[in-house]
């Protein structure tokens, strides 16, 4: 039985299913199959016997480098022109992290599109990929329960309960300080970034080594991931010696 079931699944898949239709009789084009596409639209046409590249009007094709985990391999993302919303996330054929052979820096951008391409099987050779969480790091930009805001506690230390603040208030009060809390009943006067970046005034007379008032800004960060760079470059401009990474000792 299990012969006859395989022998007969062969020769169906040998006939294909629109020859299959059609010796059955059946109307073309078939109308319980969907006519309409619902795909995206291509970043660009290619023309697979010259390697002509034709890119989609309103499709924009940026190269960059994913954050989905501190590797910070290449991306390439594709954009919708007239509504800015991120679509789709490939790898970056210029990154050998994502492609090898990869694509030379001065490479022109439409090698970028052949290599996505069947143009003498460059699709085959030279594509670039990114790991499933890189993939993903489109859904984490679409997440509905992302932070696009500050926030601001708005209770007791350990309630959870948040408010959202503008941009401005959150860099006056994080330079300004003051009485930051009192509308929740906290009268602790807070230093700002202002008040701390003291030269003069040792943290403790003694203690002398801890250093001024400047270094009580700590910055303790993660892994590399591309931003720690203009973290210590901040650092070094606020004064402060005590800026640590992940590999810190």
């Amino acid at each position: 039985m299990k012969l006859l079931l395989a022998a007969g699944i062969t020769g169906a898949g040998g006939l294909g299913l629109e020859q299959a239709a059609r010796a059955a009789g059946r109307p073309e084009p078939f109308p319980e199959l969907p006519q309409k596409q619902s795909g995206q639209k291509p970043e660009a046409l290619i023309n697979t016997k010259n390697g002509q590249v034709m890119p989609a009007a309103g499709i924009i094709m940026r190269h960059s480098a994913c954050l989905g985990c501190y590797s910070c391999c290449g991306n390439r993302v594709k954009i919708d022109a007239s509504t800015g919303e991120i679509l789709q996330v490939f790898g970056n054929p210029y990154n050998p992290l994502n492609s090898e052979p990869h694509l030379p820096y001065e490479a022109p951008l439409t090698e970028a599109y052949l290599a996505f391409s069947n143009y003498q099987g460059k699709g085959n050779t030279a594509r670039a990929t990114l790991c499933a969480r890189g993939l993903a790091t489109l859904q984490a930009h679409q997440d509905p329960m992302r932070l696009l805001v500050p926030l601001k506690r708005a209770g007791k230390r350990g309630e959870g309960k948040w408010q959202p603040i503008t941009w401005e208030e959150a860099v006056n009060e994080t330079i300004e300080g003051g009485k930051l809390f009192s509308e929740i009943g906290e009268n602790q006067e807070i230093e700002g970034l202002r008040h701390v970046r003291d030269f003069n005034t040792l943290i403790d007379p003694n203690r002398p080594e801890l250093g001024p008032k400047v270094n009580q800004l700590v910055f303790f960060g993660g892994r590399d991931d591309g931003r720690m760079v203009f973290a210590s470059r901040f650092m070094r401009a606020f004064g402060s010696i005590n800026y640590f990474t992940h590999g810190s000792t």
